[in-house]
């Protein structure tokens, strides 16, 4: 009997085991909702290559004067003293950046092609010149060097750019045989002078390695001279320009990053 009743009872536990067991696989197989993981910010620590395009708006002003043997004069008219050219530009420009939190400093480089040009014609007789002498700027390229300071969101950033600006200035005068003639080269002077360029921009990562901004600046050259030879017979001077450059231009820039440094998305 005592027999039976252990049989019986350890059948009886057997099946309360059993229906134990998969309610309890049932609770060790619910497993937790997984994590999204965090968004990973873009990085804009780089060295970059890139190409830019746009265009460029110069003022060539001289206050209509040449000064000839230490004497002003002023032979090409008030009308004639100032004019804001305009003209396409392209080149393009190399640079490295650092991030740290959300600024991002840097230094750039770039040199561009111009096509910018301004002749001065004089309308009356003054001095040594006659009417339609002329006196022709012309610039054919800028480059500059500047440091930069931007603030980035992700993968958009704004930034404030300065420095020093150079660029070519070929000041050409044309004197005629008669009055009214056409003009024929007397002396021409070429230069690269120096100044200083501001300016900001935006930028965007279209991809990890690729980046595209539109840039304003502002630069000025000041005043310049330009020794062009001497003029007049019997008391022979000599003749010096003095013109001033300044530019506003507008560029789209498409930059290519080498992340040497971790740059792209990651950590900054």
């Amino acid at each position: 009997m005592k027999r039976k009743q252990t049989i019986s009872l350890g059948l009886g536990a057997l099946a309360l085991a059993g229906m134990a067991l998969p309610a309890s696989a049932a609770d060790l197989g619910v497993r937790p909702a997984p994590v999204a993981p965090l968004p990973v910010a873009y990085n804009w620590t780089s060295c970059y290559i890139g190409a830019n395009g746009g265009g460029k708006w110069a003022d060539f002003s001289n206050d209509g004067a040449l000064v000839v043997g230490n004497v002003p004069l002023f032979p090409f008219g008030a009308v004639n003293n100032n004019n804001s050219s305009s003209g396409g530009m392209g080149g393009g420009q190399v640079g490295c950046q650092w991030q740290s939190g959300g600024f991002v400093f840097g230094i750039e480089g770039d040199i561009d092609g111009t096509s910018l040009r301004r002749t001065f014609i004089a309308n009356g007789f003054v001095g040594p010149f006659f009417p339609g002498d002329t006196l022709d700027f012309k610039n054919d390229w800028q480059a500059s060097v500047r440091g930069r300071l931007g603030y980035a969101w992700d993968r958009w950033m704004v930034y404030a750019t300065g420095g020093v600006a150079f660029a070519n200035v070929k000041a050409t005068l044309g004197l005629v045989p008669v009055p009214f003639a056409v003009p024929t080269l007397f002396a021409s002077v070429s230069d690269t002078v120096t100044g200083g360029t501001v300016g900001a921009g935006v930028e965007y990562a279209i991809l990890d390695n690729l980046s595209l901004a539109v840039e304003y600046r502002f630069t000025s050259f000041g005043n310049q001279n330009f020794g062009l030879g001497t003029v007049g017979g019997f008391l022979p001077a000599a003749v010096v320009a003095n013109p001033r450059l300044d530019t506003n231009e507008v560029t789209a820039r498409l930059n290519w990053h080498f992340n040497w440094w971790g740059g792209g998305p990651g950590r900054y």
